[in-house]
C-alpha cells in the first residue's frame, strides 16, 4: 500500500492548489450537491451513503481511476 501525506488547508490556499493541477474529489451525498451546488470543475465521487456507511475499498479502487496517483487532490 502506498504511503499518502494528508494536510487540512484553509480556503485561500485552494486557487493555488487548483493552478498547480490539483483534482478536486467532492465526496458529499447528491442531496448535498443539489442544496449547495457543485464546484465547477470537481469530479463527484460520494464516500458517505445516507446511512452513514462506507465502503472505503471500494471507493479508494473508483478514485484511483479518476485521479492519477502522483496527482495532488483536493477533498470536499
Amino acid at each position: 500500500m502506498t504511503s499518502h501525506r494528508y494536510q487540512q488547508i484553509e480556503s485561500i490556499e485552494v486557487p493555488l492548489i487548483l493552478q498547480q493541477g490539483a483534482a478536486i474529489i467532492d465526496i458529499r451525498r447528491s442531496e448535498e450537491w443539489q442544496q449547495t451546488g457543485i464546484v465547477a470543475g470537481s469530479k463527484l465521487l460520494t464516500f458517505f451513503a445516507a446511512d452513514r456507511s462506507s465502503q472505503p475499498k471500494e471507493w479508494l479502487r473508483q478514485l484511483n481511476q479518476l485521479v492519477p496517483e502522483e496527482q495532488q487532490l483536493l477533498l470536499i
